[in-house]
């Protein structure tokens, strides 16, 4: 299980195991692709960034704990 030590200012705490963790990873993949569908350079494309910084804590995360054993997702 992973208990990540959250901001002070956070209201929900997640608590995960591996393959947890690799769904959470898939999904902010998946939001990250399907903003890329849509953004078509207007004033209307989201800001992805949030999702990619996402991305990479959880991958961080990821690597943290369980090392790069099975990180293919």
């Amino acid at each position: 299980m992973i208990n990540a030590d959250s901001h002070p200012d956070t209201l929900v705490s997640i608590t995960c195991d591996k393959e947890g963790l690799k769904i959470m990873i898939q999904a902010a993949i998946a939001a990250i692709q399907q903003g890329d569908k849509w953004n078509y350079g207007d004033e209307y494309d989201i800001d992805l960034t949030p999702y990619h910084e996402m991305r990479d804590s959880l991958i961080q995360k990821y690597v943290s704990v369980f090392g790069d054993e099975d990180i293919t997702i």
